[in-house]
């Protein structure tokens, strides 16, 4: 598999680390260095359709997010739907990297660097013949990795892969760290980790600008009913608030979380007007009754979408919990944060240097 492109692997340990954010930032700043850039993801699991046609919603974001022209459903000719694992394990031969390694040829043809996102592990789709292992040992590159940092577990994680990779870890990059823990890391993971052998070329803090969850992932989380702001699914919320408490203490709680999302009963019109006066991106309504056409109509009004749903509270927050952390990128402004989180904490220029990038 060896053309001109330069192959900039980006994997992982664990789902979720941020990859494709990642690769979007990166591309960008490759783009700006001068560089032809593709893109392609070894395996698709947010699946979307154009008539016959399956691709992968991250990879289709990447490519318009970056201006690219190659066929979306090139950038990720595998896609892991249960549909095509329960046909593989029923005995049905399926070669995943037969399709990847067609489409990386067509498409890295005429670039520069074919940047490469990785499965949730270096194992993830051996199922379908297709794995992060399989496809750097292929392309006889280096890897880098992105992780949450969540506690000490992920030093052992990034070890594990140091075992695994070899000299083809080029280094990690620690992701989500929380503010209060910045200066533990620094100190003391980071330091032990380098120590290992291990480069790491930085850390990205936790904010809530780039972990934010869009209101249609909230209503399809729930499944819930728009009852109205169907217009508004692409906003973003910060912060989820319940609101079980008196309208007094509601309010007073209410004002300190901006940009939010108010879970309470559809009953609970004193704590619906309390949350409409305050920075409500949306409203989840629970239970079997509908909110009165009064409170509806204010929000309305407002154009504040309002969701409704026939959980109980605490069924309906642990449905939105879930999904937390597990965000997809729906709007340029997560990429513009990620672009100048990412040129201040990480250390691109060392990032580029180890993958055989340099200034052209």
């Amino acid at each position: 598999m060896k053309t001109k492109a330069i192959p900039f692997f980006i994997g992982s340990t664990n789902s979720y680390s941020g990859k494709t954010l990642l690769s979007t930032v990166l591309g960008r700043m490759l783009q700006e260095q001068g560089y032809k850039i593709g893109y392609m993801r070894i395996i698709g699991k947010s699946v979307a359709s154009k008539g016959d046609i399956l691709y992968d919603v991250d990879a289709e974001f990447v490519k318009r997010t970056l201006g690219l022209n190659d066929p979306v459903e090139k950038m990720s000719p595998v896609i892991l739907t249960h549909d095509l694992i329960a046909s593989v394990l029923k005995g049905k031969e399926y070669d995943g990297f037969k399709l990847f390694k067609e489409a990386y040829e067509e498409l890295s043809s005429d670039k520069d660097v074919m940047l490469i996102s990785g499965a949730a592990n270096l194992y993830e789709g051996l199922t379908v013949n297709i794995s992060s292992l399989i496809v750097i040992k292929a392309l006889d590159t280096k890897a880098v990795l992105i992780d949450p940092y969540r506690d000490e577990v992920c030093v052992d994680c990034i070890l594990s892969s140091k075992e695994l990779l070899g000299k083809r870890l080029a280094g990690v990059i620690l992701n989500m760290v929380t503010f209060d823990e910045m200066e533990f890391v620094a100190d003391n993971i980071i330091p032990y980790i380098e120590k290992q052998g291990v480069k790491v070329f930085g850390m990205i803090p936790r904010t809530s600008e780039l972990e934010s969850v869009s209101v249609r992932q909230i209503r399809d989380a729930v499944g819930g009913e728009m009852l109205s702001g169907h217009d508004k699914l692409d906003e973003l919320v910060e912060n989820l608030v319940v609101g079980a408490m008196d309208v007094e203490n509601a309010l007073k709680h209410f004002v300190k979380k901006k940009n939010k999302a108010v879970i309470t009963g559809a009953n609970r019109a004193d704590i619906i007007i309390a949350a409409l006066e305050t920075s409500t991106k949306c409203l989840v309504l629970t239970g079997d009754f509908l909110p009165n056409e009064i409170v509806l109509g204010r929000a309305k009004a407002m154009g504040v979408p309002v969701i409704h749903v026939k959980y109980d509270t605490l069924t309906t927050i642990s449905k939105i919990e879930s999904i937390i952390g597990k965000v997809r990128i729906v709007r340029e402004e997560q990429v513009r944060k990620g672009y100048e989180t990412v040129k201040h904490y990480i250390n691109v220029e060392a990032l580029f240097e180890s993958m055989g990038i340099t200034k052209p």
